[in-house]
């Protein structure tokens, strides 16, 4: 994931100060929230204070403030989503994670995590942090803080399809993905927008993440919907890479694509035959001839 610096003990970042307006606009939190989620004393007081964040032994010391800045083809996540990078007295650095959402997601999606993380790769929760007064006082558009463990990732899933079109990377890691994909449907849950930056991969495991659309799982077409979504929505990041870049979908590049989904696909024994997201998609992606190929999946 990209992450911009905004503060930290020596003031406000350079990075953060020389971005656009519009750009600074999109990192920066809005609603009352029950802290001011970009001073650091106030995150020293909470880090060391709230019982739930607690988990360390020692006072902790706020080092630097990232806010999440996903620059990608102009891509950007409706999230407002922070790094903290803490110090505990003696120790080396360590990272949370700050997400702002209103009470009813924040609750949801806190409830959820902890009940996944029993049985696949998931954030970690710590606490809903939300201040109740605030709501009571009719402040506007009120909002709370869900903190999670940091997951150190290497790539998103449609980054991890685009460098193995691209790159000639040797070997697909998929299992993993597979095995929690199917843990998170037999456990009752449709996460409902797994997109590809949804999936992360540290390079030894993947991690679903961002579960406040989530829905009760009904049954097969739940699963021909997360996997045309997912394909979809990856494939027309893949088609703006290499529109952008000018690079021909023809050779290599065409068979180690149709390699990908063949072999992911596979995984689930199952076809998007009539699926409505891929007509959805589709008019999102400029290739003509990818846009035939992946318009297939849901005719075959």
């Amino acid at each position: 994931m990209s992450w911009v610096a905004i503060n930290s003990q020596e003031g406000v970042s350079e990075s953060f100060v020389t971005l656009p307006t519009i750009d600074q606009k999109r990192i920066l939190p809005h609603g009352t929230l029950p802290i001011n989620i970009l001073n650091i004393n106030d995150l020293n007081y909470t880090l060391n204070n709230v019982s739930e964040l607690c988990f360390d032994n020692g006072t902790k010391k706020t080092l630097l403030i990232e806010g999440y800045y996903p620059h990608t083809f102009g891509i950007w996540a409706t999230h407002k989503l922070y790094r903290i990078t803490y110090q505990i007295e003696g120790g080396g650095e360590q990272y949370i994670v700050a997400k702002i959402m209103n009470k009813k997601y924040g609750e949801k999606e806190f409830k959820l995590l902890l009940d996944l993380s029993e049985c696949l790769n998931v954030p970690t929760p710590f606490h809903f942090l939300y201040d109740e007064e605030l709501g009571k006082e009719d402040f506007f558009d009120v909002r709370g803080i869900l903190w999670m463990n940091y997951v150190e990732n290497q790539i998103h899933f449609e980054e991890y399809l685009l460098n193995w079109c691209i790159t000639g990377q040797k070997k697909l890691e998929l299992k993993d993905l597979t095995k929690s994909l199917c843990a998170l449907w037999s456990a009752g849950v449709k996460h409902n927008d797994l997109k590809g930056e949804h999936l992360l991969f540290t390079g030894d495991e993947w991690f679903i993440i961002d579960f406040e659309k989530s829905v009760p799982y009904s049954g097969k077409e739940d699963i021909k919907d997360e996997l045309a979504v997912l394909i979809g929505d990856s494939t027309a990041y893949f088609d703006g890479f290499i529109t952008y870049h000018k690079i021909s979908f023809e050779g290599v590049i065409k068979e180690r694509y149709l390699a990908f989904i063949n072999e992911f696909l596979s995984c689930f024994d199952i076809n998007l035959k009539g699926n409505r997201y891929i007509s959805v998609f589709s008019s999102a992606i400029q290739n003509k001839v990818l846009k035939s190929i992946y318009l297939s999946l849901g005719v075959g």
